[in-house]
């Protein structure tokens, strides 16, 4: 009989060490940017993009990155109580906004400012709802189906 996805325990490490390792990406990202995003990535890719490629991303990549820390945090705090069935849900709102983001850009002339929008609201929306999930929800309840 096969596990329940909030069962199992590979959940608890891969998750939060997923959402981590992209954290320290977007933190190396964002250093090397040194405050001007849009500047890195132009110089970086410009030949290869449209001109408006990366216009206005330097306002939401500081946003995307709070978001995305404190999605972080609360994983990391969630795999430590051992309770992946908040960690299902704080996967919930990435996996819509990345599903959306994929779907809903013509990839021959991406608006990533779009994207990354869509992904800071859709981290920011998980959070909120994991952590009241958790608040009011303080123990899991799991029905193992045992008799």
């Amino acid at each position: 009989m096969q596990l329940p996805i909030h069962h199992r325990p590979g959940l608890l490490v891969l998750t939060p060490a997923f959402l981590a390792l992209l954290w320290v990406g977007l933190g190396i990202l964002l250093l090397l940017a040194r405050g001007d995003l849009e500047a890195l990535l132009r110089r970086d890719f410009g030949e290869h993009a449209r001109p408006d490629a990366f216009d206005h991303l330097n306002g939401v990549s500081t946003a995307f990155w709070i978001a995305h820390t404190c999605l972080t945090v609360v994983a990391i705090a969630a795999a430590r109580s051992r309770r992946t069935d908040v960690l299902v849900v704080l996967l919930i709102g990435p996996l819509i906004a990345s599903g959306i983001s994929l779907l809903g850009q013509s990839w021959s002339d991406p608006n990533w400012l779009v994207v990354a929008a869509v992904c800071t609201i859709g981290w920011l929306a998980s959070t909120v709802v994991g952590a009241t999930y958790w608040a009011f929800r303080p123990t899991a309840r799991l029905n193992r189906g045992d008799g």
